[in-house]
């Protein structure tokens, strides 16, 4: 906390006085992003562990027990002060602070660094003196996201963590056929403790044998096992989902 304190009262300066929040609905929007500044300058001082140190704490508190199951199912981010109606604010600092910044972390992750933070930039650029809303910072965002996003318009994104409760339990489970130069990779996402409407999207890595680049697939998440085979040359040397804490969710 005292690491980020200062970094993030400054990031406010953009984050709140230069763009500000069109309505209560859209004040997760400056906490969320003054707060992300902030892990932004704890990167640089002392890597990225620490940045998913700090999201992991959010992680735990979000899934405390609270006044409905958990802290994080009390309500969706955009009911901003009415979280408080519990009479205490632990309710709403873990959703507006802790949810806020890992839906920013999400959508980093989703765009790759180069182009979130030329989205920042665009944010600041655009809405300078401004008001943004919820559903404005969700079409500029969009306008940043790799070629083939499994959701251009980030509609079912935020449909499941902006406007939606719920962390998923997402488990993981591979089978690998043939022989090189023939390898089927099949690997199979199971999703639990969630509705059964719940929809997310989560990158799949594979890593082939003997390094180089990446193999990326995106896994669409529901209430049935999600299945994706991958032909390799040889077998993987690892298989991660949501590799650098891409996607909220629980594991095993």
């Amino acid at each position: 906390f005292t690491s980020i304190m200062h970094a993030h009262e400054v990031a406010h300066q953009w984050w709140g006085n230069l763009v500000f929040p069109a309505t209560y609905h859209d004040e997760w929007l400056s906490e969320a992003l003054a707060n992300y500044s902030a892990l932004l300058v704890l990167e640089r001082q002392r890597g990225p562990k620490a940045v998913e140190a700090v999201l992991d704490d959010y992680r735990k508190a979000l899934l405390a027990p609270g006044p409905s199951s958990t802290i994080e199912a009390s309500g969706p981010i955009t009911w901003g002060v009415r979280l408080r109606d519990d009479g205490r604010l632990t309710v709403w600092h873990a959703i507006i602070y802790g949810k806020g910044t890992w839906i920013v972390h999400m959508l980093r992750r989703r765009m790759g660094d180069a182009a979130f933070l030329r989205m920042l930039f665009e944010l600041r650029k655009r809405y300078e003196l401004r008001p943004v809303s919820t559903e404005e910072f969700r079409a500029l965002a969009a306008e940043f996201l790799p070629p083939h996003d499994p959701d251009p318009a980030l509609e079912s994104f935020f449909d499941t963590w902006v406007y939606g409760t719920g962390i998923p339990l997402l488990e993981l489970s591979t089978s690998i056929r043939g022989k090189a130069p023939a390898v089927a990779l099949t690997v199979t996402v199971r999703q639990s403790g969630v509705p059964d409407d719940f929809v997310t999207e989560a990158p799949l890595e594979v890593r082939p044998a003997g390094g180089g680049k990446p193999i990326v697939r995106w896994v669409h998440t529901n209430s049935e096992p999600a299945l994706i085979t991958v032909m390799l040359k040889a077998r993987p040397q690892k298989v991660e989902l949501a590799p650098g804490m891409a996607v909220l969710m629980k594991s095993r």
